[in-house]
């Protein structure tokens, strides 16, 4: 039979775990070539809850959970849809092997169909491809980029590969299901001798040795994502050297990108700034870092009694890159002004559950150690003005750039692995770091303040001289709304940006002069 008019349909499957005696069917999706997908969440065993891992790697939350559909009339509906089709076509078919083998033993019977596997086709047809794993793939042949989590994403990605896999083989001779079978049983899978791109060599070889910032994008022109470079040159030919350690993220990003859009900038310093607000204005797939989704700032009133999202209403101490970067330290007050109560401290006051009493012996350790009193815990700006005492005593400080959410991300990582049993030593010790914490936090919200109006001079070591202008947050151009209340993401990485790219301007042998808006400073010879 003819692979065109082979009547297949496609599936995919996402699970609760990497094999049957590990997990369990979470979702189902099935289409063929005329149909809409069917999508069915499937009921857990005993209404279990999603594993967190899984509930990010998929995007299904226990609350989604609430529409799921009993996993017998989910196969049944499946069995009723496949009965005039005769091939399954699935993407990296080893996974859902198992799963459906499982499922089907159910009902006392073996999988009903065979099945063709679109990964083991594109190993032997693009055996140098950066990626062969399904949004690769489905980018490479010009899909659009978007989420690749929940199984109709899947779904609908395999019916393109499947159709470009076709035209492909084609032009190998290959025409006929047995023909395939025959091609794959004697094609061997190759091993991989050097990376092939989409992207044409001149595009990146090409490229000015200038600062400035690149975009990646994909066979529809879509954005992939976006960088800056000190060098747009040597920054973008790096993602092309080298074969072995490569990022597998990265590598599926290049799999997809067919064209580079670039603006030059004066300096690094302009690139970085250009490059924070093309990510908001753009929201690359690929970009992680400085993008807005999911993320809101939190501002206090003055005695941190309340706080709000903007800088209005009488919060005007921040801007905070989220509440749990003060969280622990407002916990702790709360009980030191509590103390008289003899309530034991929140057993939620960092980010896992741990008992009271064991907080509570660290919290006396803590002021043992430093020679205080529990009232040192009854101002939030004691506790600050603390932290950066401490932390200029270090020897090495920790880079300004990081953004707190990333440093409470993997807090929260490395304490839900931690199987040590903890001591009020560990106590005492995280509540130093948390100390530290919002000391770097409030120095933060500090300098931004500085320079949300303001002129600066500046040069790269042994560079020209060059100026920049910030009115209320915005580079070059004056604004009549708050930042903090319209903005503040884009406001808050701006400015964390500058920090950051003055911090390195220094660090490496160049000069920055700072002037508040009342040092008048003639930028008529700007550069």
């Amino acid at each position: 039979m003819k692979l065109k008019s082979l009547p297949v349909f496609f599936l995919d499957l996402q699970t609760t775990g990497a094999k049957p005696e590990s997990g369990f069917i979470l979702e189902a999706a099935w289409s063929d070539s005329e149909s809409e997908v069917v999508a069915h969440l499937v009921e857990q065993p005993d209404q279990s809850t999603i594993p967190r891992r899984i509930q990010m790697i998929t995007g299904v939350k226990d609350i989604d959970m609430e529409a799921a559909t009993a996993f017998p009339l989910v196969m049944d509906e499946l069995q009723s849809f496949i009965k005039n089709k005769s091939h399954a076509v699935i993407h990296f078919a080893q996974f859902e092997k198992p799963f459906l083998k499982e499922a089907f033993s159910r009902f006392h019977d073996d999988i009903p169909f065979p099945i063709i596997c679109t990964h083991e086709i594109a190993k032997r047809l693009y055996p140098n491809l950066p990626s062969r794993g399904i949004k690769g793939l489905a980018g490479f042949f010009g899909d659009s980029t978007s989420e690749f989590k929940r199984a109709h994403h899947h779904v609908v990605a395999t019916k393109l590969i499947w159709e470009k896999l076709i035209d492909a083989l084609a032009a190998q001779n290959i025409h006929t299901v047995d023909e395939l079978a025959a091609w794959l049983a004697e094609t061997p899978k190759k091993a991989r001798e050097k990376y092939e791109y989409p992207l044409p060599k001149e595009k990146r070889l090409n490229l000015p040795d200038v600062p400035g910032i690149y975009r990646m994008l994909n066979a529809k022109g879509e954005v992939l994502y976006v960088g800056k470079a000190t060098s747009l040159f040597s920054r973008v030919n790096s993602y092309f050297r080298g074969q072995k350690g490569r990022n597998s993220f990265k590598l599926e990003m290049l799999t997809q990108v067919y064209d580079l859009r670039v603006t030059e900038c004066a300096s690094p310093l302009e690139a970085a700034l250009l490059e924070t607000d093309e990510i908001k204005r753009l929201n690359p797939y690929y970009n992680i870092a400085l993008k807005v989704t999911g993320r809101s700032l939190v501002f206090f009133n003055r005695d941190f009694s309340s706080m709000n999202d903007t800088s209005e209403d009488g919060h005007d101490i921040g801007p905070f890159s989220n509440v749990q970067v003060l969280l622990p330290m407002l916990k702790l007050i709360t009980y030191a002004q509590n103390s008289d109560s003899h309530l034991l401290p929140d057993e939620n006051t960092f980010y896992e559950p741990l008992p009271p009493e064991l907080i509570k012996a660290g919290l006396d350790e803590f002021c043992s150690r430093h020679e205080l009193g529990l009232s040192f815990f009854t101002n939030m700006r004691h506790v600050m003005a603390q932290g950066l005492v401490w932390e200029h005593r270090l020897k090495e400080l920790e880079a300004l750039e990081e953004l707190e959410e990333l440093e409470n991300l993997e807090e929260i990582a490395e304490e839900e692995i931690e199987e040590v049993e903890l001591t009020a030593e560990d106590i005492a010790d995280k509540i130093e770091r948390h100390v530290m914490r919002v000391g770097r936090a409030y120095l933060r919200a500090r300098r931004f303040e500085s320079l949300m109006n303001c002129n600066i001079i500046y040069n790269e070591k042994k560079g020209p001289e060059y100026r920049l202008a910030l009115k209320k947050g915005q580079v070059g151009h004056v604004i009549e709304e708050n930042p903090w209340a319209t903005s503040p993401i884009e406001t808050y990485d701006r400015l964390t940006v500058l920090m950051t790219e003055l911090e390195r301007v220094k660090k490496q042998g160049g000069s920055v002069r700072i002037f508040q808006e009342k040092d008048p400073v003639d930028f008529r010879s700007n550069q």
